[in-house]
């Protein structure tokens, strides 16, 4: 939810919310100056601003003459389509397959990005013969077929039909999305060691997805796959406190695998993992930045708002009962 800032009497800076990038002029002794940054805190009387060089500044709320939140970037505009195929680069299943635009993937079961059938908007003109040829794939590969479709982008009559055939919908998943200038300046200035690895080694793969321990033959086949890869960590003698992954597509960073050991959350190394990993992806090209998240994991959406992310459109797999 957006903050009031009830002092201030500029309609398009009236409600903002950590994360949002602001431009700001602002009254003082000397005279009007300029404040441009990413908000990381609002407050009824104060705004922190995080600018480009990293500092934290506090502006009075009733010092603000001007002022606007900047509108969205490339990374917010990106039409669903074309975000769908990047974030399928960035999470390369090792067997891809071409169905009349969709994208049939398999991966040994380890995830449903690696192991379902990419579907993108637009109609079909044979639903019943795309679905038993995407069943028919997945079958011949012991695999339970399943799709991946975006909410409100469906091609029209899919949701229907799997729906009488008894397919299962998984709850829906957030796509998030960034300029990765943003993320930079919305994350925390604390000093945190962050280890870059080209590969995940044991004590990275221990702390991804704890609850699945152990990871099966295949994870560490899709983790890899990729030529611009990277695994980031903050260490503690031989384990690992936080965890990412992130992979380089063009101008797209996708992020990935963000997991902090229980024992030493709310310490921001969330934040520390994900803003070394992005800055090593901007060195390498990248200008926007996405991420997944479950829509029912509230403080990890608070988390990436924060950090500048928003939301850009759901998706949920649909699979196949058995």
């Amino acid at each position: 939810m957006r903050s009031s800032l009830a002092a201030c009497p500029l309609p398009s800076i009236a409600r903002v919310r950590a994360g949002d990038v602001v431009s700001l002029r602002v009254r003082t002794p000397a005279g009007p100056r300029d404040v441009v940054g990413t908000l990381v805190a609002a407050g009824r009387t104060h705004l922190s601003v995080r600018r480009r060089d990293g500092t934290v500044e506090q502006v009075a709320v009733d010092a603000v003459e001007a002022g606007r939140v900047v509108p969205p970037g490339p990374a917010e505009r990106v039409p669903v389509g074309e975000l769908m195929r990047v974030m399928a680069l960035g999470w390369r299943a090792p067997e891809v397959a071409e169905l009349d635009g969709w994208l049939l993937r398999a991966g040994g079961g380890f995830t449903g990005r690696a192991n379902s059938a990419l579907v993108p908007p637009g109609p079909v003109p044979d639903l019943a013969g795309r679905l038993a040829a995407v069943e028919g794939w997945y079958d011949a590969r012991g695999l339970p077929p399943k799709l991946q479709v975006v909410v409100g982008a469906e091609p029209p009559g899919l949701v229907r039909w799997l729906d009488e055939a008894r397919w299962a919908p998984s709850p829906p998943t957030h796509v998030m999305t960034a300029e990765a200038a943003h993320v930079l300046r919305g994350a925390s200035t604390t000093p945190v060691d962050v280890q870059l690895d080209a590969e995940p080694d044991a004590a990275w793969l221990a702390g991804y997805r704890q609850d699945e321990q152990p990871l099966p033959p295949s994870a560490v086949e899709v983790l890899t796959n990729h030529p611009q890869v990277v695994f980031a960590s903050v260490r503690e003698g031989d384990g690992c406190l936080a965890i990412a992954r992130v992979a380089v597509d063009g101008r797209w960073a996708g992020v990935f695998g963000v997991e902090v050991d229980p024992a030493h959350r709310r310490r921001g190394l969330a934040q520390a993992v994900t803003a070394a990993a992005v800055k090593w992806a901007v060195e390498r090209g990248a200008r926007r930045t996405y991420l997944q998240v479950v829509t029912t994991n509230a403080a990890a959406v608070r988390l990436w708002q924060r950090l500048g992310y928003r939301h850009h459109h759901d998706y949920v797999y649909f699979t196949r009962r058995s």
